[in-house]
Formats: C-alpha cells, sequence, structure tokens
C-alpha cells in the first residue's frame, strides 16, 4: 500500500538499483524485437508517473482548517482514481473517513462520509474484495439522505447493486441498477448505470443488449468529456467485437484505447488494455505481435510496480510461448507466475496490517490503560502460582500418608484391571483396523462414482440443456460411454479404452466434447505427446480424473471465459497446470467439498504434489506435480 510523501521517497532510493537491473536485463534481451515495432513508445526508467507531486501533499498539510483539508486529501484519492492506484484509494479513504468522523463540530459531515465511504467502496470492489465493498457502500448509503434526490445515496445504490451481482445475486443487483437508472438526478448517474448493465449482460453472453447499454454510456461521456469512461466503454466494445468474430475492428478500438490511455496518463487502463490485445493476438495465433505488446505491458507492469498487471502479461506470454513450441521458456515463466502469485499474497498481507493500523489508532489511549491493567493482573496472578504449588505440595504430602497404608492391597486389583485394559485395546485395535479397511474401500468406490461417471453425467446434461447444439449420435456416444464405465467399475475400475487408445487422443476428445457444449474458451496443450503416451497406465487412469474432476469444478462455480490445461513431461515428472480467469475464491475461508478431497486422494495414490493460487475475482491456478518414479 502506498503512504505518504516520504515513505514514496524511501521505497524509490531502495527498489531504483533492483528495478534498474531487472529491467536493463529483459530490455536487452527483446530490444531487438521492439526495434521493428510501430507500437506507442514507452521509458524503461524513471520515475514512476503514479506517484503524486508534492503539490497534493503540500495543499494538505497547510490546510489551515479541517474542510480545506478534506477538500485537498479528496483531491489525493482523485488522482490515485484517475491513475488506477487503488490500494493508496483504500489507504487515503480509510485515514480521511477516520479523521471526518472525529471532527466533533462539523457542517455537512455525513455528505463528507458518504461521499469517501463511496471511494473506498470503489477501491474494495475493484480489487476484488466483496465483503468489504459490500460493507463500504451500505455505510455509504446509510450516511446519506436515503432518497433518490441524493447524488451520493444513487451513486453508492449503484455500487451496491454491483457488488450484489457480482456476489451471486445477480437478480437483485440488476434490479437495483435498473432503479437507479429510473430515477437517477443527474444524466451522469443514468449513464453510469448503463455502463454497469453493460457489463451485467456482457457476462450473460447476452452481446446485444450489452452493446446497447454502452453505447448509450459512450454517447453521454463522448458529449460530456468523460475522457477515461469513454475510453473503459470502448475497452469492452473491442471484448464484444471479438467474441462477435469482428477481430479486425476489435483491434482497432483496442489500439485506440491503448494510446489514448498512454497519452493521457490513465496507466491502469493502459496496461489492462495490453492485456488484452496480446489475448486477441494469442487467439488469432498472430504470436509476434502478441509478444511485443504483452512484453510491453511486462515492462511498464515492474516499472510501475502493478503486480496483478505483471501477472497476466506473464501468463499471456507464458501462452505464446507454449503455442509456439518454445516450451522451455514456458516452463520457465511458469515458475516466474507462481513469484509473481507470492508477491501479490505477500502485498495483500501487507495491506491487511495496513488496514488494521489505521482502523486502530484511535485506540492507543485504552491500550495503554489495559496494559496497565495488565500489569497489576499478571503481579496477582504471580503470587497466586507462587502459593498454590506449595498449597498443593502439602495435599499431596497428606495424600501420601493415607494411601501408602491401602498400596498393598489395591496392588493385585491394579495388576488386574492393567491385564483387563490390555485385551479391550487389542481388541479395539482389531475392530478399527477393520473398519478402516471398509471406510477405505467405500472412500475408493465413491471416488470413482464422483470423478469418472459424475463427470460424463455432467457433460451429458450440458449436452442436453443446450439443445442448440444437442447431437444425437454424440448423446448416445456418451451414454455408451457412462454405460461402459459402470461396467468397468465391476473389474477393478480399470477403463477399457485406457488399453486401447492413446492417452492424448482420449484427453483431446474429452476436451473438444466440452468445448463444444459450453460458451467458455478452453484450451488443451500437451507436450511431448509422445512421452506422455508412455506413462503407466495407471497413472493415466488418476491424470484423466483428475483432469475431469477439475474442468467440472470450473465450468460449475468459476464463471470464467478461458480455461486453459497444459500438461507435460519435463525433469522425469508429469506437470499439470490447470487455469481459469473466473471469480476465485478466498481460499482461507472456502469448505471443500467432495470433489477435491477426492483429488487429494488421488494424487496421495501417486505421491503427487498441488499447489493452489486463488484470490477473489482474479481467477484460479492450480499447478500439480506428479513423479514419474
Amino acid at each position: 500500500m502506498k503512504v505518504y510523501k516520504n515513505c514514496f521517497r524511501k521505497n524509490r532510493k531502495k527498489k531504483t538499483a533492483l528495478k534498474q537491473i531487472v529491467l536493463g536485463m529483459f530490455f536487452l534481451f527483446s530490444y531487438k524485437l521492439f526495434a521493428q515495432s510501430e507500437m506507442q513508445s514507452f521509458k524503461a526508467f524513471g520515475v514512476n508517473p503514479t506517484i503524486p507531486n508534492d503539490s497534493l501533499f503540500k495543499n494538505i498539510n497547510q490546510a489551515k482548517d479541517f474542510k480545506t483539508k478534506y477538500v485537498a486529501t479528496y483531491d489525493l484519492i482523485e488522482f490515485h482514481q484517475q491513475k488506477g492506484n487503488i490500494d493508496s484509494i483504500i489507504y487515503y479513504g480509510h485515514k480521511l473517513y477516520t479523521e471526518t468522523t472525529n471532527e466533533k463540530l462539523l457542517s455537512k459531515k455525513e455528505e463528507y462520509l458518504s461521499k469517501v465511504s463511496c471511494a473506498i467502496a470503489e477501491g474494495k470492489l475493484e480489487k476484488g474484495l466483496f465483503d468489504e465493498a459490500l460493507k463500504w457502500f451500505l455505510k455509504g448509503i446509510e450516511h446519506s439522505k436515503k432518497n433518490f434526490d441524493d447524488e451520493l445515496y444513487v451513486k453508492n445504490r449503484i455500487g451496491l447493486g454491483v457488488v450484489k451481482y457480482v456476489r451471486g445475486k445477480e437478480e437483485e443487483g440488476k434490479e437495483i441498477i435498473e432503479e437507479c437508472i429510473e430515477n437517477a438526478p443527474n444524466e451522469k448517474l443514468k449513464h453510469d448505470g448503463f455502463f454497469e448493465l453493460g457489463f451485467i449482460y456482457y457476462t450473460k453472453n447476452e452481446l446485444e443488449k450489452a452493446k446497447e447499454n454502452y453505447n448509450k454510456a459512450k454517447l453521454f461521456y463522448v458529449s460530456e468529456g468523460y475522457l477515461k469512461k469513454t475510453l473503459e466503454v470502448d475497452l469492452w466494445l473491442s471484448r464484444i467485437l471479438e467474441k462477435e468474430d469482428n477481430i479486425k475492428e476489435a483491434l482497432n478500438v483496442c489500439y485506440n484505447v491503448f494510446n489514448e490511455s498512454l497519452s493521457k496518463g490513465f496507466f491502469t487502463l493502459y496496461a489492462k488494455t495490453g492485456n488484452v490485445l496480446g489475448g486477441f493476438y494469442l487467439k488469432e495465433k498472430d504470436y509476434d505481435n502478441a509478444k511485443k505488446i504483452l512484453s510491453t505491458v511486462y515492462i511498464n507492469s515492474i516499472q510501475w510496480g502493478n503486480l496483478e498487471i505483471e501477472r497476466r502479461a506473464v501468463l499471456g506470454l507464458q501462452n505464446v510461448y507454449a503455442e509456439t513450441g518454445d516450451f522451455k521458456n514456458a516452463h520457465a515463466l511458469m515458475t516466474q507466475l507462481n513469484r509473481v502469485n507470492h508477491k501479490i499474497l505477500i502485498s495483500q498481507n501487507r495491506q491487511q496490517v495496513n488496514e488494521l493500523e489505521v482502523q486502530y489508532q484511535t485506540l492507543e489511549q485504552q491500550q495503554e490503560i489495559e496494559r496497565q491493567r495488565t500489569i497489576k493482573t499478571n503481579i496477582l496472578i504471580g503470587f497466586l502460582i507462587v502459593l498454590i504449588p506449595v498449597l498443593g505440595l502439602l495435599y499431596m504430602y497428606y495424600q501420601k500418608l493415607q494411601t501408602q497404608s491401602k498400596l498393598t492391597k489395591t496392588l493385585e486389583e491394579v495388576s488386574q484391571q492393567k491385564i483387563t485394559a490390555l485385551l479391550k485395546n487389542q481388541e479395539l485395535k482389531l475392530v478399527k483396523a477393520s473398519l478402516e479397511g471398509q471406510n477405505n474401500e467405500r472412500k475408493r468406490i465413491a471416488r470413482e462414482l464422483h470423478d469418472s461417471i459424475g463427470g460424463n453425467l455432467a457433460t451429458i446434461k450440458l449436452q442436453l440443456s443446450n439443445e442448440a447444439k444437442l447431437e444425437k449420435g454424440n448423446l448416445i456416444k456418451q451414454v455408451d460411454n457412462t454405460y461402459n464405465q459402470v461396467r468397468e467399475l465391476s473389474h477393478n475400475l480399470m477403463p477399457k479404452k485406457f488399453k486401447d487408445s492413446a492417452f492424448t487422443s482420449i484427453i483431446s476428445e474429452y476436451i473438444d466434447n466440452v468445448k463444444n457444449l459450453s460458451s467458455e474458451e478452453v484450451t488443451l496443450q500437451i507436450h511431448p505427446k509422445e512421452e506422455v503416451d508412455k506413462i503407466e497406465e495407471n497413472l493415466k487412469v488418476e491424470l484423466y480424473k483428475i483432469i475431469q474432476e477439475l474442468l467440472t469444478n470450473a465450468l460449475k462455480h468459476a464463471k470464467a471465459t478461458q480455461i486453459d490445461i497444459q500438461l507435460s513431461v519435463f525433469n522425469n515428472s508429469i506437470k499439470l497446470l490447470f487455469e481459469d480467469d473466473g471469480v476465485g475464491f478466498d481460499q482461507e475461508k472456502v469448505k471443500y467439498g467432495l470433489g477435491f478431497q477426492n483429488l487429494k486422494d488421488r494424487l496421495k495414490i501417486i505421491k503427487g504434489e498441488m499447489f493452489i493460487n486463488a484470490f477473489p475475482d482474479r481467477g484460479t491456478v492450480i499447478d500439480i506435480d506428479v513423479p514419474l518414479n
């Protein structure tokens, strides 16, 4: 999280040398590639353009009253909103909210609190912290006048509708936004509602309705001079054009957003657009342009310290190298991706610590009082700790005198009790071993039913629900395949198709069936196919069922538009990388079900390891490593 001016200067001095070394090495590597590029130029070194100038801090420090300080601080927040510095928006928003709350005699206090609550909530939403965003939008509504004549009330209500939608309450969220559009007190808020409604229809794949709402918003933004909002609309329109297979026009629109964002200083939007362009080129198999644009974004993301954009750029480059057969560099970038994910996790932990510091800075005096009280309590406890053992020793000595006379009489009874206890213990061990055997067998059968037959039935269900793509021959084939798997379950659960067909063909056929029946873009990369086909039969079965389970879970829960699967043999081990760009999840809060437990059991059998990188609204990466020996 970014802090005040002095902190920026310290961080800048500490990190300059390291950034120059990393950027220098990468820049030398890609010099020839960029020399022929016609894309917008950029600075590989220099001052971070997302850091505010000293005048903003000077206005805050020289403010003579709180209202002036509030305006100056909110100017700083708006600067970070323009640049896309989410952590700084949240930090300064919390600080300003706390200071405003502590001001006793302040006119329009509730209006000030509603305004800054909305800024904090928008930052939380952009960062994917939906529960926190919901809390702050509700605070903004509570501080507002609670009627549609109040701009802040409507603005917070629009944000509330978006959060409701992305948290799964889709109809409720959509209704809130439509209500705000109908009752908006001004045209700006009305068209902000159209913008969010466009996003909802895009995620529902209702592209014509999405375009209609986006174009309504764009027409207003252009007429009123809201350049950044216009560019954000154009970026979404380019994605719609790409989905409609109008790739040429999509690229033209996207490049305009790319160049305009850079020239106007909207650096986060510029980098996001670069990643979208890279994805367009990758899908069109134009690997040279994909490398150029993604490398540009990668270098800028390092310079500006934007880890999420860096992660997307690395993932795009890794896919480019994999598609062009450069699996050595693809694997190296996989390692880089794990490093960036680790840095994101550390950054989020630091943010949580900073937010706690802001939240509890007003309680320092109470903590000191509590500390003094604790010292007195500890002195009393120490005295009791010394006194109680002395009393205990006296009591134990008395008990010893009382029991010594009974020791001889009870010795024989104690010996008999020990023998009886040992016999019972042996009996319990035998029963426990028998139950464990039964439970293991039940788990094995349940896992096979869930992963193999359940996965096929899910595919059949998907095909039956999609009448437009329903193929009777393919459906019969799927049902027949499920029947054979049930039959094979009674023969040691060893599917016949793994004995008669190449493993890579079986996986490819399964992925093709899923792609034909779903709206998600699913890619499969296997290298080298000859080595993958040579692995042991039992390992093939387990890997196939692991892929089935991962793909089924992603289609059910992830709400992803892109799913990438990579399977390779490298350094005498099988590498399986599974990634989606869906809603992700919080690893500390999620409750794993039977499917996840089955994955762990299968990996235990084949001595595999699984690493999960998942964050809310940032998708999920699952990295599985299985030794071949």
